[in-house]
């Protein structure tokens, strides 16, 4: 079989990536079948080109791991304004358009790329040159730019959004989407066959690295983190979606400072405002770590007592963060601000490995942190134990990935 894999990022080291399509490619090729990878210039999560990388219309190189990796000219977004992404996105769409109509016909195109626009101009190639089609849906569109307040629920333009979604949703072999209310979604609202649509979660690495006590110690000295403080956590990217300021807010609202800790590890476009807010703190309660490189995963992750996974607006029903993953194969019991009876909710509540808070709600979240930091470090265990334990059943690579390349194997041979 050979495969042809259009993903909006794709990272230039492998071995430090957890990224789904980077482990999706590996698995292609160690079931034998030929692929080529179509993907960006790396410049995430900063939105600037990667050292040692000049940007041309494509470059294509094999990659040690046996597969073909094409490289195609977009332009980078570095702030997240609804105009820069939109920018980023058609013009990846357009430039990998071009590359999928003049490549060798695949057997199957995988689309894990930005949605509507990119995944739309390779749905169009894919359909004149009569290719089996099958979608990645990682966060539901137009509906999620609506939950994030940047742009209105019911207009021309939204309209034809939804629309042009659910023609490429209806027309593809089958598309993978990360939750059941997600496939209940595009059943009813897209009207996607149900036979078509299969749920995959994304997933993590289950891998326990052995930390030794002094790299910790260390660190939590080079960030002036008091021997008896008890830390709390936010890992990831600190973008418009990710509500982080509403974590801030609340750290300043705690009231046992003197043993309290909030450590910020990412980037993104919204680091500066975080910034800002924690700005007249006089206790040092809001600590910032950035960048976070890749190889300090496991040593921030394991610093903390609990990790903190805010999302903001309704968010939560339209997304699911993967960090929630790597947080509990952490085993650390997770602080989630997210709304009732969106698919984030329901992990929480299924697994025990942690409390739900109302998004946007910096006093809720305070009163939360104050009620765990009253708990027992057992109860803390135990629950960071049931949430490794739900991942480890449900969001695990060994569990998920073989059923993503089934499924493209199933949609090329029909």
């Amino acid at each position: 079989m050979r495969v042809l894999l259009v993903s909006c990022v794709f990272p230039p080291e492998l071995v430090v990536s957890s990224k789904t399509s980077v482990h999706i490619a590996q698995e292609i090729v160690a079931r034998g079948h030929a692929l080529t990878v179509i993907t960006s210039f790396p410049s995430k999560p900063a939105g600037k080109l990667n050292p040692g990388y000049s940007r041309r219309l494509f470059t294509r190189k094999q990659a040690p791991e046996g597969f073909m990796l094409v490289r195609c000219f977009s332009f980078l977004s570095s702030k997240s304004r609804l105009l820069n992404r939109f920018i980023e996105n058609f013009s990846f769409g357009l430039i990998s358009g071009v590359a999928v109509l003049f490549s060798t016909r695949p057997d199957v195109i995988y689309s894990n790329s930005w949605p509507v626009f990119a995944t739309g101009m390779l749905f169009m190639v894919a359909k004149v040159r009569r290719i089996p089609f099958v979608i990645s849906v990682q966060d539901i569109y137009p509906e999620s730019l609506i939950s994030q307040g940047r742009a209105v629920a019911k207009n021309l333009f939204m309209n034809w959004l939804r629309w042009w979604d659910g023609v490429i949703a209806r027309g593809s072999r089958a598309v993978i989407v990360i939750s059941e209310r997600f496939a209940d979604f595009y059943r009813t609202e897209r009207r996607v066959p149900k036979e078509r649509v299969h749920v995959v979660p994304n997933w993590g690495d289950d891998r326990a690295e052995s930390l030794d006590a002094e790299r910790i110690t260390r660190f939590r000295k080079a960030k002036k983190i008091p021997g008896n403080a008890r830390v709390f956590v936010y890992g990831g990217n600190i973008g418009v979606a990710a509500g982080v300021e509403t974590i801030v807010e609340a750290a300043l609202k705690v009231e046992t400072a003197e043993v309290f800790r909030l450590l910020i590890a990412g980037a993104g476009s919204q680091l500066q405002a975080c910034k800002d807010l924690a700005r007249g703190q006089v206790d040092g309660r809001v600590i910032f770590h950035s960048p976070w490189h890749p190889e300090e995963t496991d040593l921030v992750l394991n610093l903390a007592e609990v990790l903190l996974l805010p999302t903001r607006g309704q968010q939560a029903y339209v997304s699911v963060p993967s960090k929630l993953i790597s947080y509990w194969l952490a085993s650390r019991p997770v602080i989630a601000l997210a709304w009732s009876q969106s698919t984030l909710a329901d992990f929480v509540e299924q697994s025990g490995g942690g409390w739900l808070v109302e998004p946007d709600r910096p006093d809720l979240l305070a009163a939360k942190i104050q009620e765990v930091l009253s708990l027992s470090p057992d109860e803390l265990r135990r629950r960071g134990k049931a949430g490794r334990d739900f991942a480890a059943r449900n969001l695990t690579r060994e569990i998920c990935l073989p059923r993503v390349v089934n499924i493209l194997e199933q949609g090329a041979v029909k």
